[in-house]
C-alpha cells in the first residue's frame, strides 16, 4: 500500500489556542465576572500541559541565520520505508507474522515510535529534500494499515518523534538553520515549544518517565545527558553514545549503546538518578539499532535479519525477511504491549 500525506486543520485551531494561552492576563474576567474562554483554557492547560510554558534551564537564544556550510538533515537523508507486522511468541522463541510495507515513496520514511496505548506510530518523513516532519498511522493489531496523517506543519525540520509519558504530546528534535533543540508537540502535531533552552544539538533521546529525558547531545566527542524537564537539571553522564536509546520496560532505567571503540559496541543499562551504568551485552557487529519487548528481550536487526536477546552472550535469529525484500535494517520499535514490531530498512529494488 501507498502511504498518502494530508493536511489537517486539527494544527490551525491548537496552534491558535496556544496563541491564545501565551496572550491572556491572570486574572482577566468579563464584566460580569464570569471566567472567559482564556482562563478556562489556562485552568485546562495545567493537566494538559504540564511543563512550564518557558524551558526551566533559561530563556532561548536566538537563533540567528544558518552558517554558510550548514546542509539540513533531511537533505542527506536516505530513502528507507517502514514495515509493520505481528511480533508473535510460541513459549519462549519469538517470530514475526503478517509483516507489511506500510510506507511506499522514494524517500525518507524512519525512525518511528509506537504511541503508549500502541494504537499508532509517529514517524519522521522528509516530505521535500531538505524539511522533514512527523507523521502518524493507526496500526490497531488485525486491521490493515491505512493512509499516514502529516502532523506537523513547521518551519523547522522534526525529528525521532516520541510520545511523553503522562501526556497527549510528543517531543521531537526540532531543527531550524543548524541548531538542533528538544521541543514539544500537541499529540495533533501543534508545537508547544522548547522543553530545554540549554542542551543543544539534541540528536536523540528517551524518556525514562513523565520528567526526566535522556538526550544524545552530538559533539566531539558525543556525549549523553539526563535532563528533568520540571527543574532545567541536566547532567552529563556517559561518553560516546550510540543513536538507539530506549526506556526499559518496566522500569525508570535506560538503555543505550555505547562505543567502546570501532569494534567494541556494547548495550548499557543506565540509571538516570545516579548515573551508574551496567553492560547487559554486545550489540552484532557494527549495528546500533534496536528495541526492547515488555518480556525483556532485545531484537536488533543485521541486513535482512532479526536477532533477539535475553541474557547471556548470544544472540539467537528469529527472522529472515530477505523473502519479502527486506534489507538494511535499522531502527526497530515494538508496540508496549508486544504485539506489533516496526521495522525500518532500505526500500526494494526494482
Amino acid at each position: 500500500m501507498r502511504a498518502i500525506l494530508s493536511r489537517g486543520g486539527a494544527r490551525l485551531l491548537l496552534g491558535g489556542f496556544a496563541i491564545a494561552l501565551a496572550g491572556c492576563a491572570a486574572g482577566d474576567r468579563d464584566e460580569t465576572g464570569a471566567e472567559t474562554g482564556e482562563e478556562r483554557a489556562a485552568a485546562e492547560s495545567e493537566t494538559t500541559l504540564p511543563f512550564p510554558s518557558q524551558p526551566p534551564d533559561g530563556p532561548m537564544p536566538e537563533i540567528g541565520p544558518a552558517p554558510a556550510e550548514y546542509v539540513p538533515t533531511a537533505a542527506g537523508a536516505p530513502a528507507t520505508d517502514i514495515w509493520l507486522g505481528t511480533l508473535d511468541r510460541d513459549g519462549g522463541a519469538l517470530s514475526v507474522s503478517g509483516l507489511e510495507q506500510a510506507t511506499d515513496r522514494d524517500a525518507y520514511d524512519n525512525q518511528p515510535s509506537f504511541l503508549l496505548d500502541g494504537s499508532a506510530i509517529l514517524w519522521t518523513a522528509a516530505l521535500e529534500r531538505r524539511q522533514t516532519e512527523t507523521m502518524r498511522l493507526g496500526v490497531t493489531s488485525g486491521a490493515e494499515p491505512g493512509p499516514g496523517v502529516q502532523l506537523t506543519h513547521t518551519e523547522a525540520s522534526e525529528f525521532s518523534p516520541l510520545q511523553i509519558p503522562g501526556q497527549e504530546a510528543f517531543s521531537a528534535i526540532h531543527e531550524l538553520r543548524g541548531k538542533q533543540y528538544l521541543w514539544r508537540y500537541d499529540l495533533s502535531g501543534a508545537p508547544l515549544g522548547p522543553i530545554f533552552a540549554t542542551a543543544e544539538p539534541v540528536g536523540y533521546h528517551a524518556w525514562a518517565n513523565e520528567q526526566v529525558v535522556a538526550m544524545f547531545i552530538l559533539g566531539s566527542p558525543a556525549t549523553l545527558q539526563v535532563g528533568n524537564a520540571l527543574s532545567g537539571e541536566i547532567r552529563l553522564v556517559a561518553e560516546h553514545p550510540g543513536r538507539s536509546i530506549h526506556r526499559i520496560p518496566g522500569t525508570e532505567e535506560i538503555s543505550f549503546v555505547r562505543k567502546v571503540s570501532d569494534e567494541e559496541w556494547w548495550i548499557e543499562r543506565l540509571d538516570p538518578a545516579a548515573g551508574t551504568t551496567v553492560r547487559l551485552a554486545r550489540t552484532l557487529p557494527g549495528r546500533e539499532d534496536y528495541a526492547w519487548t515488555p518480556e525483556g528481550e532485545i531484537v536488533m536487526g543485521d541486513g535482512s535479519r532479526l536477532f533477539a536477546w535475553v541474557e547471556g552472550p548470544d544472540w539467537t535469529e528469529i527472522a529472515d525477511l530477505s523473502d519479502l525484500g527486506v534489507d538494511g535494517i535499522t531502527r526497530l520499535a515494538v508496540s508496549p504491549d508486544g504485539a506489533r514490531i516496526a521495522i525500518v530498512a532500505n526500500r526494494p529494488s526494482g
